[in-house]
């Protein structure tokens, strides 16, 4: 079993997210799509203001997940000048766009009927709260 398979998708996405968060990427939504899609177990969308800003949040995600996790990605897409860089991490695909892209392609609304980490996460401790 490789390294990357024994990683638990959730916390990865989990912990995606906060490192998007530390470099102050907007309008952050992590949504599990493994019920609907063999492409990834999550998908992290985030916005970022500008060039320099969109090469922080992906450089930081990167270096952060290597150094946690020992895990590099399968392939880092695009490029700040266009408006969005895609990290594939194999479980774990993170967009980061800006607005304007973000806004033209809209892929939240591809999987909207889908949970997102903090509804899975809500369900959970509500699970709990009646047991």
């Amino acid at each position: 079993m490789s390294e990357a398979q024994k990683i638990d998708s959730e916390k990865l996405a989990a912990f995606c997210v906060a490192e998007a968060e530390n470099k102050l990427a907007e309008n952050i939504v992590s949504i599990k799509v493994s019920a609907q899609t063999t492409i990834a177990d999550y998908f992290i969308l985030c916005t970022a203001n500008n060039d320099p800003h969109i090469n922080a949040i992906v450089n930081n995600i990167e270096r952060q997940v290597r150094d946690e996790f020992k895990l590099r990605p399968l392939s880092v897409d695009g490029d700040a000048a266009s408006g969005w860089i895609l990290i594939d991490f194999g479980m774990v695909i993170v967009h980061v766009m800006t607005e304007e892209c973000r806004a033209r392609y809209r892929l939240e609304s591809l999987w909207s009927e889908l949970p997102s980490l903090d509804d899975l996460e809500n369900a959970a401790i509500k699970a709990n709260l009646k047991n």
